[in-house]
C-alpha cells in the first residue's frame, strides 16, 4: 500500500531534515545505525559554528517510507544539542534514478519544522550522487525559514555499509552551510 505524497506533507513527523540525505528508503522491516561529523558555519550566530557528532538510526516501514531518528552533539557547548526524528518517502524511482521527499519536527534551541525533496542518480550500483532543496523552519520568537542545497556523494561499501560526504549550500538570507561525513549500516 503506498502513501500519498500530499498526506505525507500533510503528516508532519518529528524530522531532522537538515542534514544528512539518504539516497534512497530503508528496505521493509529493515534497520539501521550510523555516525559522523557534523561542521555548521553559522554567520549570524557566530557562537553556533563549529564541530559536532551525531548518532542515528532508522527503520523501514515499508518499501518506500521509513523513520529516522537523530541526535547530536555539539562540542563547543554554545548551544542545545539537536534531537529530531525524520520521515522519508520514496515517491518515484527508475533503474538509476530516486525522487524522495523527508518531513517532520526537530529540536535545537527551538522547536522546527523540516521538509527537503532529493533526487539521486545511481552512476554505479556502489556509487550514488543526490542534490535537492531542504528548508528549515525554526519557531523562536520569529518564524525564520531557512532554505539550503543539498548535495552528496554516496558511496556503498557493501549490502550493509554506506558512506557518504555531504555539502548543504545556504541559499537563502538566514542559512548557513553545513558539512558532513559518516556512515549509516543497515542491519536485516
Amino acid at each position: 500500500m503506498r502513501i500519498p505524497f500530499l498526506f505525507l506533507l500533510c503528516l508532519p513527523f518529528m524530522a531532522a531534515g537538515q542534514v544528512v540525505t539518504f539516497p534512497k528508503t530503508l528496505p521493509q522491516k529493515a534497520f539501521s545505525a550510523g555516525a559522523g561529523a557534523i561542521h555548521n558555519s553559522d554567520v549570524y550566530a557566530f557562537d553556533n559554528q563549529g564541530m559536532s557528532f551525531y548518532v542515528h538510526g532508522g527503520y523501514g516501514i515499508n518499501y518506500s517510507l521509513d523513520v529516522n531518528l537523530k541526535y547530536s552533539y555539539y562540542l563547543n557547548g554554545a548551544h542545545k544539542n539537536y534531537i529530531g526524528v525524520d520521515m522519508q518517502y520514496l515517491f518515484y524511482e527508475t533503474r538509476k534514478s530516486y525522487f524522495s521527499v523527508i518531513t517532520g519536527l526537530h529540536r535545537w534551541e527551538h522547536f522546527g519544522f523540516d521538509l527537503s525533496g532529493i533526487y539521486t542518480f545511481a552512476l554505479r550500483y556502489w556509487l550514488n550522487f543526490s542534490a535537492g532543496l531542504d528548508m528549515d523552519l525554526s519557531f523562536s520568537t520569529d518564524i525564520n525559514p531557512r532554505f539550503r542545497l543539498p548535495v552528496s556523494v554516496g558511496v556503498s561499501a557493501s549490502e550493509m555499509a554506506f558512506v557518504y560526504f555531504e555539502y548543504n549550500l545556504p541559499v537563502s538570507e538566514r542559512a548557513w552551510g553545513i558539512v558532513a561525513l559518516g556512515a549509516n549500516f543497515i542491519l536485516r
